[in-house]
């Protein structure tokens, strides 16, 4: 039995293991390895962070992932894949080691494991910004990470559930809408999509709050076209109209923020300043700026498949790990192959495919939708090596696989509970709607992990 391992179950990772088991021939198993008990559908994690009752809606469970329904038609029979839940630690050529997760495991010495795979989809993701980080060090949102001297600012009782599972990700969130409900002033810094979201949401619940929202640029969404200028100004004087006090074109000393820099006022507000030396002073500090990709593990195995500047995998159009030649004849000879057999040197580790925020895709947008599209030409071309290599004879020394080629810009930002902005298109052209739900329709991404969030909403 060969298998496919899936790194990472969110967006990408869950989608490349869906994609595969519509596809993948008898004869092949897939495993996905997640940290997570429960997806995380990080997209209302800003939302369910300031209103109660909705946070159990953003962890799906995987119990699903590869059951047969109109989407998975019968190949590999269901019960051959398997979702193991664990943090992978070392990535060899045709080898995974990692940590089983703690909720999963009753030995407390959670002994390292060892998985063998021929295909590999590395979907990691990268780290996020530290408002929606569960797996943080601390919360940002707890009393003592900063080492307060704001005694008025009541202290909350550390989350006793493991890092990872469903539990201890609500309990996460409560702990954030408790926060957030307690302070009387935010400041969100970064004016991409989640410091918007924070900074209208908490607004729009919290009118009386003073929100502020910096941001580096002279114009909201840098990551979008020049040519959006206008449209950016409309989601602009949104925020101003909710009563967000909007700050362009000025940088955040980022040193100021650190803990160990605390300063505060007679008022127990932090104090921060730009780096024009423009003094700001809130409650509390949300930086939405900065995701890293998580490709540590590349970059351990094969340095050179790594950016040194981007931090992310080179790939190629086929979303295949790229390799200079150097590197792969001197990976072609490292041991751990399953077969222990050595393999000719390439310019790609053939059977390497990444995809979503870990990979560097010419341009791609980083995005839940782009993941998912990357993962079904990834899947595709892995179906097709694996039926070249059962062909009877050889037609081509070579597969056809897809090439990849980014989509359009596309995103949606909530302006507040009830009104929303869509941009999506070469043309970059914006609809704004006012039908907002409080939970942000998170249910309707389930089915996309293979669930029911009525049968399956409390597991």
């Amino acid at each position: 039995m060969k298998t496919v391992l899936v790194l990472g179950g969110s967006y990408g990772g869950a989608s490349a293991a869906r994609f595969l088991a519509k596809s993948i021939p008898n004869g092949h198993r897939i495993i996905l390895l997640e940290r997570n008990s429960h997806a995380n559908h990080l997209y209302v994690f800003p939302r369910f962070s300031v209103i109660p009752n909705h946070e159990h809606k953003a962890f799906i469970p995987y119990t699903g992932l590869f059951e047969h329904n109109e989407v998975l038609p019968d190949t590999t029979p269901p019960s051959l894949h398997q979702v193991i839940h664990g943090t992978a630690t070392r990535l060899e050529r045709n080898r995974v080691t990692y940590t089983p997760a703690a909720y999963a495991s009753n030995n407390i010495d959670k002994p390292k494991l060892t998985l063998d795979f021929d295909y590999l989809v590395y979907a990691l993701g990268a780290a996020l910004p530290a408002p929606i980080d569960l797996w943080g060090e601390r919360s940002v949102f707890d009393y003592e990470r900063e080492g307060s001297i704001n005694q008025r600012l009541r202290k909350y009782n550390a989350v006793e559930e493991p890092v990872g599972a469903k539990q201890g990700g609500m309990g996460w969130l409560r702990k954030a809408q408790d926060r957030l409900k307690d302070v009387g002033s935010v400041l969100v810094i970064g004016g991409g999509a989640l410091g918007i979201q924070f900074a209208t949401d908490l607004k729009d619940v919290y009118p009386n709050k003073k929100i502020t929202l910096i941001h580096s640029s002279a114009q909201l969404l840098p990551r979008f076209p020049v040519k959006m200028h206008d449209e950016r100004k409309l989601v602009n004087a949104t925020l101003r109209k909710l009563g967000v006090d909007v700050i362009l074109g000025q940088r955040l000393d980022l040193k100021t923020t650190l803990p160990e820099n605390a300063k505060y006022n007679d008022r127990g507000e932090r104090v921060v300043r730009t780096e024009s030396g423009r003094t700001i002073c809130a409650d509390l500090l949300l930086l939405c700026t900065g995701q890293t990709p998580n490709t540590q593990l590349m970059r351990e195995f094969s340095p050179n498949a790594v950016d040194p500047n981007t931090g992310m995998i080179k790939v190629l159009r086929t979303l295949q790990v790229f390799l200079p030649n150097n590197q792969a004849t001197k990976l072609a000879n490292q041991p751990g192959r399953t077969n222990g057999a050595k393999e000719k040197a390439d310019t790609s580790l053939h059977h390497i495919f990444a995809i979503g925020d870990s990979a560097d895709a010419f341009g791609a947008m980083k995005a839940g939708h782009t993941a998912y599209y990357q993962a079904e030409l990834a899947a595709q071309n892995i179906v097709a090596l694996i039926n070249h290599e059962q062909a009877s004879s050889h037609s081509m020394l070579v597969p056809q696989l897809n090439p990849y080629t980014p989509g359009d810009p596309a995103i949606k930002v909530s302006l507040g509970l009830r009104h929303y902005a869509v941009m999506i298109g070469s043309d970059a052209k914006m609809t704004v709607g006012n039908d907002g739900k409080d939970d942000l329709d998170a249910p309707v991404i389930w089915p996309f992990y293979g669930a029911s969030y009525e049968k399956s909403k409390d597991t």
